[in-house]
């Protein structure tokens, strides 16, 4: 899953992983289903930071203010989608997610492999305005749980 930063954050001070930093509805969606029990396991999640561009759920960041703009974008973008590459060939996804806004997707855009994942059809997108987007997000979550759950454990 690939995600964008929030601008809602977590103002608590020091050194937070991006998962808690980011309190977002897309993070808040991730954060019920994990504690409720329905995140897909085994799921991946990437986000593209404004402020430090492509980084992992884990990566530990400070509060900050920084909104993603065009410019922005256009600056992270050689770093963003070289990084991608090198997480999708060390990774063998089967399935990459997107909830990222037309501004977001600028810094993706050099992104080899997630063209050829494109033309291979692994990757999904949510489209349209935010809300649309989170209820797509949502909806993937509880797909992804379901067809998890359907796959017999030997």
């Amino acid at each position: 899953m690939l995600i964008s930063c929030s601008g809602s954050k977590n103002p608590t001070s020091g050194m937070l992983p991006a998962i808690e930093r980011y309190i977002g509805g897309v993070y808040k969606s991730i954060k019920k289903a994990r504690r409720e029990g329905y995140w897909p396991a085994e799921t991946d999640i990437l986000i593209i930071s404004a402020k430090y561009g492509l980084i992992s759920e884990d990566t530990p960041i400070e509060m900050y203010e920084q909104k993603m703009t065009r410019d922005r974008a256009v600056e992270l973008q050689k770093e963003v989608s070289s990084n991608l590459d090198v997480l999708l060939q060390e990774r063998n996804y089967n399935q990459i997610f997107l909830n990222l806004g037309s501004i977001y997707m600028q810094s993706i855009a050099l992104s080899s492999e997630i063209d050829q994942a494109r033309r291979t059809g692994i990757v999904q997108e949510a489209a349209g305005e935010i809300g649309m987007r989170l209820r797509q997000t949502k909806q993937w979550i509880e797909e992804q749980h379901e067809v998890n759950r359907k796959i017999p454990i030997d």
